[in-house]
């Protein structure tokens, strides 16, 4: 194997290994772990924060999981990582459907309600997803780390919390995901940069608003 055939290799498998480890399905995980230790935002007890990391876990990360299998086996999609822009609208409908189940379990049990805001725009940003995807490809991987970028940026400005660490670092990942995303030749530069805009309104825009 010559030094360009090794090059490109590495550089796939490390631009699949970006798209997994930082799959948008775990954005919502991480936009709520960062609202319960950015700061004294709200006094939760330890027992009220495994809840609500418990309820968004199971929603947001693993019952979607647990469908993916599910699709391929049905023969809903021809693989597990959806490249098809129509094999995709399935997933996001059930993705949308738990995502929103997770807003109700909030409301329900009385979560504060920049959490509840959040798990909505979270919600919102799938959809909006879910709506491009019926005429364009746009990256949902952008659109998670979009949002975790506005959450930062609110927390950051309208909070007064530092999280200039978290912010550099969000850019950083999200830098990381287009490289990973264009080197896979699964988006366009302008289906990635749409991707994190999307994220980024939608979630600032719920979190001013709600």
């Amino acid at each position: 194997m010559n030094q360009a055939m090794l090059s490109k290799f590495f550089f796939k498998h490390f631009a699949w290994g970006i798209s997994i480890l930082l799959h948008p399905l775990l954005m919502p995980f991480l936009g709520v772990y960062i609202i319960l230790n950015s700061g004294d935002l709200y006094l939760l007890s330890a027992e009220g924060k495994s809840i609500i990391l418990t309820i968004t876990v199971l929603c947001t990360l693993v019952i979607p999981i647990a469908f993916i299998p599910f699709f391929y086996f049905q023969k809903l999609t021809t693989s597990f990582i959806f490249s098809d822009k129509q094999e995709r609208l399935l997933p996001l409908i059930v993705t949308a459907a738990l995502y929103y189940l997770s807003f109700y379990l909030f409301r329900r049990i009385g979560v504060p309600l920049f959490i509840q805001a959040f798990q909505l725009a979270s919600t919102l940003a799938v959809i909006a997803t879910l709506l491009i995807t019926l005429k364009w490809k746009v990256s949902a991987h952008l659109v998670g780390i979009g949002g975790i970028i506005g959450l930062i940026l609110i927390l950051s400005f309208c909070h007064h919390f530092n999280l200039f660490l978290y912010l550099v670092a969000a850019s950083f990942l999200a830098g990381c995901i287009g490289f990973a995303r264009l080197s896979l030749n699964e988006h366009t530069p302008g289906q990635v940069y749409a991707g994190l805009a999307v994220g980024l309104l939608i979630m600032t825009g719920t979190l001013l608003l709600f």
